[in-house]
């Protein structure tokens, strides 16, 4: 999401997603003013400089653009850069949201912006095989909804949607981008309080996204921090005098960066499983795991927002992914909260996911044995508790590289 961003800021975002093997960013813009128009600017500038794409993802959501053609003037400015990023050569345009857009708003939209490829992103209403019969002018379907819907309640995400729109898209020789996203929770006001669940979610997508292979991945991973999703660093800017800080500061995110890039090596492989996905540094073991820091029956009542209203699906778990060298066997995965163990796992070559329940005050710890010798280890900072001010349930992520 683009908030204000500095220039030195926009630079790092570009490298920190290169390294880990990213192509472009999604740019969701949803305002025309001097602070979107020039972190676009800067974040353009850079990416020229560091040889990465950029591509609009206008947000279409109630209160926002209404009709793609407000934006189609702005769009035409940047279309012609070096970084916009191309699809067969064609600049793509995406969005969040924007279902009620018709089929004439996008053809005039085309006409006047060109050849472009038009990627909407839909979330509000359900999936459909007929997505294309009244939307001909759009080039394919992104399905924003990567995490299980809180009427599903303690479920695996499910792919029931993304096999829809892609069933869809092969019919009418359209695209799918299918998205992978941690988690989602927001915590600003009364009506902006949920949690969208996040065990069961990225170690299955990361699985999901291998098997259905969809024409493009979109890693949501909202900057802004407000969602929680970010994957990114953190920079004050775009949260200046925001009740976002409540929530994610001391939440550092980027240990995503030690499973990220083998699985998009692995996708861009063409792997049709995660059993390829190995450590990308060099060693024997390296991964990521991650939990809340505040127990689902907490008291957190001095919080006058409160707990979400999904609280009932979140659990007291330890989620992560470990990965393990080629050839590599004999080792065991020890996970421990306040202390004591909460569960062991077998390591096998490449991929390994889990999730413990039982989850309980004190700090939560990782170590990989290989019999007495302790050959990694990560461990939060940040320790579990029963009680706080603020109802957080933002994550914990914690990376580990092998430590031999």
């Amino acid at each position: 999401m683009i908030g204000e961003i500095h220039d030195e800021h926009t630079r790092q975002d570009i490298i920190d997603a290169k390294s880990v093997g990213l192509d472009a960013f999604a740019m969701n813009f949803n305002k025309f003013a001097s602070w979107s128009e020039n972190t676009v600017e800067r974040l353009f500038k850079n990416a020229d400089e560091l040889g990465f794409g950029l591509f609009f993802s206008f947000d279409m959501a109630p209160g926002y653009f209404t009709d793609p053609n407000q934006y189609a003037t702005y769009l035409r400015k940047y279309t012609d850069r070096t970084s916009y990023y191309k699809h067969n050569g064609k600049p793509l345009v995406s969005t969040f949201g924007g279902e009620k857009v018709s089929d004439t708003q996008w053809s005039t939209f085309k006409g006047t912006v060109g050849d472009v490829v038009i990627i909407p992103g839909f979330y509000a209403t359900p999936a459909s095989t007929e997505v294309f019969d009244s939307r001909p002018s759009i080039d394919g379907i992104f399905n924003w909804n990567s995490w299980s819907l809180p009427s599903a309640g303690r479920t695996t995400v499910s792919t029931k949607d993304d096999e829809t729109y892609m069933s869809a898209a092969s019919t009418a020789k359209k695209l799918f981008m299918l998205g992978i996203s941690p988690m989602q929770f927001k915590h600003i006001d009364g009506s902006q309080n949920w949690y969208r669940r996040a065990e069961d979610n990225l170690e299955y997508r990361f699985a999901q996204a291998l098997e259905l292979q969809p024409d493009m991945l979109q890693l949501q991973s909202w900057n802004d921090a407000g969602e929680s999703h970010y994957m990114g660093r953190l920079w004050p800017e775009p949260m200046t005098n925001s009740p976002i800080h409540t929530y994610v500061d001391g939440y550092d995110h980027t240990g995503y960066w030690q499973v990220l890039p083998a699985f998009i090596q692995a996708w861009k492989r063409g792997d049709k499983t995660t059993a390829g996905m190995v450590p990308t540094n060099g060693k024997s073991v390296q991964g990521t795991f991650w939990h809340h820091t505040l127990l689902t029956g907490a008291d957190c009542t001095a919080d006058p927002i409160g707990k979400p209203v999904e609280i009932e699906n979140i659990e007291d778990a330890v989620t992560g992914i470990v990965l393990v060298a080629k050839g590599k066997t004999g080792l065991v995965a020890e996970i421990k909260s306040g202390g004591k163990q909460l569960g062991k796992l077998v390591l096998v070559e490449g991929y390994n996911k889990f999730k413990f329940t039982g989850l309980t005050t004190g700090k939560v710890t990782l170590e990989v044995w290989e019999g007495s010798t302790m050959v990694a280890g990560g461990y939060g900072a940040l320790e579990v508790s029963n009680s706080a001010e603020v109802c957080n349930y933002n994550f914990q992520v914690v990376g580990f590289p092998a430590a031999e």
